[in-house]
C-alpha cells in the first residue's frame, strides 16, 4: 500500500485536481492497476467521462466607467455636463468570482457591510430604496475576521450579495475596508452552487473608489462612524451614476471516473452488485476549499483525502481479484468529490449497472489516521443488519467502532443512498491537516489502514457471499444537513437534503430526512424550490441565508417546481431533534 500511496501523494500529481494533468496521470495509475490485475472493464475501457467547470477566467468585454457632475460655483447642476472617468481591469477593479456575466447603467448607493438582520438589530438597507441601483459594499480586509464582532455570520460576500439582490440592488462594488490589502483583488476562481442571478459584481480598488465619495461623506471616514456607533450611514452618491459590464469565462473540461469489475463466481448472485468507493481527486494548489491561509501557493498532496481512501480501494481489489466473491464487485474510483460530489452524482444519472442492481456502495473517505484503534462507521442505519454485522465484526478485528446511522454526509456514498442503495462510510477523523498543504504522505498510518483494509474485506466478505443481500432502509436522522440554517441565524431547521448539480433557476432538492419538516410538508426528491418566504430562490446559498432569517415555530409558504408545475406548501419550521 505504502507505494500506491507514496504516487498518489506524490508533488508529481500537484493535488490531482479535476481537469489537470496530476489527476489524469492518477485516472491512468487506477485504470492501469485494474487492468493488470484483471478486473474487467464496465464499457470499451476502464473510464466514464462527464464534462465540469474547471476553472475561470476575465473575458475581453469586462468594463467600467462613471459619469460624475462636478459642482461648479454658480452654474445650476441641470446645466453641468458630466464627466467619463474609465477605469481598468485588474488595476481599478476587478469581477467577483460569482458575478453573472451581466452590465448595469445607473445611481449608486453605499450600503456599509451590507447587512440586514434582525436577530441582531442591524440593518444597513433601512430607510434607503436601492431598488435599481448599484450598491457599494465593504468587505473585511482580513477575510472572515469583521472588526465588529456580531457581524461574523454575515461576512461572506456571497450573504452580502443575496442580501443586496433581496432589496432590489442591480449591481454591487465591493469595497474592502481599511487594511494594509485595501488595494489586492481577491483573484477569480471557479465558483459552484452560487450565481449573482443576473447581475454584475465586481471588486474595486479602495483608492480608486474613494474619489467619488463626498467631501462630506468620504469613505474612511464614513466606515470608522460605522465601526465606533456600530450604526448604518447609508447614503446615495449625489451626480454619481456608474456603467458596468461583467464578463467571465468558464474553463471546460472532461475528466474521468475510474472503474473496473471482479465477477461473481456464483452465477446465481453474479448479477447483484457491490461498489466499492473512494474519490482520488483533491485540490492541486489549493483553491476555495483549502484551508491554508499562508501567503505562498502550495502543493495539497491530499494524502489523507483521499488518497489513503484510493490506495485501500486498490488493496481491496488486489485480494478480491485473487479470491472472488458470490456477487460482482465494482471498483470505483470517484473524481470531482471535492467539487461536490460530481462524479458520484454523475454516475448515479448515467449508471454502467443498473442501480436497482447494485444493493450495496462501501465508501472509503480520509482512511489513514487512524488512533487507538478507532474507526468510524457511517450508515449503518441505512439496512437492518448492518449495525449487528459492523459489531461483530470490530470485535473480531479489535477495533474501537463509532457508529452513525445516519447513512447522508459529505462525501460520495450519499449519491447512492439517494437512490435507495444501502451504504457504509469508514472514516479515521478529521485532523488539523485537513484540507492543508500539510496532508502529506510522512503522517499516514499504515498499519492503521491495513486494519481498514482488514475490515472492510470482511464486511465485503460477508455482503458479497450472504445468501440474503442487504434491505434498504429509510434513517429517520437528527444530521446537519446544509440546509439547516443550525449553528448560524435563529436555529431553525428544514430538513432537506441537497442536489449538488447546477439549476438555471431555483434549487433543486436530492429528498428530505425522515421527519423533518420538509418531510412533513409533502416535499419530494427532485423538487426545485424557487421561493422560500419572501425570498427567491437561486441556489443553495439563497436558500441557506433566507433560513437562517425565521425561527423554529415558524410557518413559512414555498413555492417549488415538480414536473414543471409550479406548487405551493407551508412548511412549519423546527429546532433539529424536536
Amino acid at each position: 500500500m505504502k507505494e500506491y500511496l507514496r504516487y498518489l501523494a506524490s508533488d508529481e500529481l500537484e493535488g490531482r485536481e479535476p481537469g489537470k494533468k496530476g489527476n489524469f496521470d492518477a485516472a491512468d495509475f487506477i485504470a492501469n492497476h485494474f487492468k493488470n490485475i484483471g478486473l474487467s472493464p464496465l464499457g470499451e475501457d476502464y473510464f466514464q467521462y462527464f464534462s465540469i467547470s474547471s476553472g475561470a477566467k476575465a473575458g475581453k468585454e469586462n468594463s467600467v466607467s462613471f459619469n460624475v457632475l462636478i459642482e461648479r460655483p454658480g452654474i445650476p447642476v441641470d446645466k453641468l455636463k458630466p464627466v467619463e472617468r474609465k477605469w481598468t481591469l485588474g488595476e481599478d477593479y476587478y469581477p467577483i468570482s460569482f458575478s453573472d456575466n451581466a452590465s448595469f447603467s445607473g445611481e449608486i448607493a453605499f450600503v456599509g457591510y451590507g447587512i440586514s438582520a434582525s436577530n441582531i438589530g442591524y440593518d444597513d438597507y433601512e430607510g434607503i430604496d436601492v431598488s435599481g441601483k448599484a450598491v457599494i459594499v465593504l468587505i473585511d480586509s482580513a477575510e472572515g475576521r469583521p472588526k465588529i464582532s456580531k457581524f461574523k455570520e454575515y461576512s461572506e460576500l456571497k450573504y452580502k450579495a443575496s442580501t443586496a439582490k433581496s432589496k432590489g440592488a442591480e449591481a454591487i462594488i465591493f469595497v474592502k475596508d481599511q487594511g494594509d490589502s485595501s488595494d489586492v483583488f481577491i483573484p477569480l476562481e471557479l465558483v459552484r452552487f452560487f450565481k449573482s442571478n443576473n447581475i454584475p459584481v465586481i471588486q474595486a480598488s479602495r483608492t480608486s473608489l474613494s474619489k467619488f465619495f463626498p467631501r462630506d461623506r468620504q469613505l474612511y471616514l464614513v466606515e470608522q462612524e460605522i465601526l465606533k456607533e456600530q450604526k448604518p450611514k447609508s447614503f446615495v452618491l449625489a451626480n454619481t451614476t456608474v456603467s458596468v459590464k461583467t464578463d467571465i469565462e468558464i474553463v471546460e473540461a472532461k475528466v474521468p471516473n475510474v472503474l473496473g469489475m471482479v465477477r461473481g463466481k456464483d452465477p446465481k448472485f453474479a448479477e447483484e452488485y457491490l461498489f466499492v468507493g473512494a474519490h482520488f481527486d483533491h485540490l492541486g494548489w489549493g483553491g476555495p476549499n483549502s484551508l491554508y491561509r499562508g501567503k505562498k501557493p502550495q502543493i495539497h498532496n491530499g494524502a489523507d483525502d483521499n488518497g489513503s481512501g484510493t490506495t485501500v480501494l486498490l488493496e481491496l481489489a488486489d485480494r478480491i481479484a485473487k479470491k472472488p466473491l458470490k456477487r460482482s464487485v465494482v471498483f470505483f474510483a470517484i473524481n470531482c468529490e471535492e467539487m461536490g460530489l460530481l462524479g458520484s452524482s454523475h454516475y448515479v444519472r448515467n449508471p454502467l449497472i443498473p442501480l436497482e442492481n447494485t444493493i450495496f456502495m462501501l465508501n472509503l473517505d480520509m482512511v489513514g489516521r487512524m488512533s487507538y484503534d478507532k474507526l468510524s462507521v457511517i450508515g449503518t442505519g441505512s439496512s437492518p443488519y448492518f449495525e449487528d454485522l459492523v459489531d461483530s465484526i470490530a470485535i473480531i478485528e479489535e477495533l474501537i467502532v463509532s457508529k452513525s446511522a445516519d447513512p447522508f454526509g459529505a462525501s460520495d456514498h450519499s449519491s447512492f443512498y439517494a437512490n435507495n442503495v444501502p451504504v457504509l462510510f469508514f472514516f479515521t477523523g478529521l485532523h488539523s491537516d485537513y484540507h492543508q498543504p500539510s496532508d502529506t504522505f510522512e503522517k499516514i498510518n499504515f498499519e492503521g489502514m491495513a486494519k481498514v483494509s482488514d475490515f472492510s474485506m470482511k464486511i465485503l466478505d460477508y455482503i458479497g457471499n450472504n445468501e440474503a443481500k442487504p434491505e434498504y432502509a429509510l434513517v429517520k436522522m437528527d444530521f446537519k444537513d446544509a440546509m439547516s440554517g443550525e449553528g448560524a441565524g435563529k436555529g431553525a431547521w428544514f430538513g432537506i437534503v441537497p442536489n449538488f448539480e447546477d439549476n438555471i433557476f431555483g434549487f433543486q432538492i436530492s429528498g428530505t430526512s425522515a421527519g423533518s419538516p420538509a418531510e412533513k410538508a409533502g416535499l419530494k426528491k427532485d423538487d426545485i424550490i424557487t421561493k422560500f418566504g419572501e425570498k427567491i430562490i437561486n441556489n443553495l446559498y439563497d436558500l441557506t441565508y433566507a433560513i437562517r432569517e425565521h425561527s423554529p415555530g415558524d410557518v413559512v409558504e414555498i413555492e417549488l417546481l415538480r414536473d414543471a408545475k409550479l406548487m405551493k406548501f407551508k412548511v412549519e419550521l423546527s429546532r433539529r431533534g424536536k
